[in-house]
């Protein structure tokens, strides 16, 4: 029989283990989004980027310009355009490499990009016009222009930026700052 000791101490495990969380149990809506999410993944790879007939009308919102020049050049020719207008070195975000590096983990392609990477530059001066015209443009500070280039296109690189969604003066010394910045950029810099 045990003792008044033994028991009390039975009940105290039996406490701290009710106290305990249960182990877990599958959640059915999580592995269903899950599933959903790695279809959606799946079905994603199937469709490569594709360039458009008309790469400047893809988008209302983004501009992309298609240029006959070997990606390194125009890099190095955008690089070049930048400091041209009298802006510091461009903060660079190397797109592709981190595309390419998280493929296993992700399931994405690893070679969506031949090569690709973003270029943020700031002028104050369009930033406190585009800021002026409206406080929410602040999201396009830094201004960033993406050079890339697509498998199974030798030679031909792309520009692409975003255009700043307001139609004032800020957004338009922005959108011009811009296209001044790819014509130079695919002029050889």
């Amino acid at each position: 029989m045990p003792t008044r000791q033994h028991s009390a101490s039975h009940a105290s495990t039996s406490i701290a283990t009710a106290g305990r969380p249960s182990p877990r149990r599958p959640r059915p809506f999580r592995q269903l989004l899950a599933a959903a999410a790695l279809a959606l993944l799946a079905a994603c790879q199937q469709l490569p980027p594709q360039p458009s007939a008309s790469r400047a009308d893809a988008s209302a919102e983004i501009r992309v310009s298609a240029i006959d020049m070997p990606w390194e050049d125009l890099r190095l020719a955008l690089e070049d355009a930048i400091a041209a207008e009298g802006l510091t070195a461009p903060t660079v975000s190397h797109f592709g490499d981190m595309l390419a590096r998280t493929a296993p983990d992700l399931g994405h392609r690893a070679d969506l990009y031949t090569h690709a990477e973003i270029l943020s530059f700031c002028s104050v001066g369009v930033a406190a016009r585009l800021v002026t015209e409206a406080a929410e443009q602040i999201a396009l500070c830094p201004l960033s222009i993406a050079v890339y280039a697509l498998p199974g296109e030798p030679g031909r690189s792309y520009l692409a930026y975003r255009r700043p969604p307001q139609t004032g003066a800020g957004s338009a010394t922005a959108e011009a700052l811009m296209q001044r910045l790819v014509k130079r950029a695919a002029e050889g810099g």
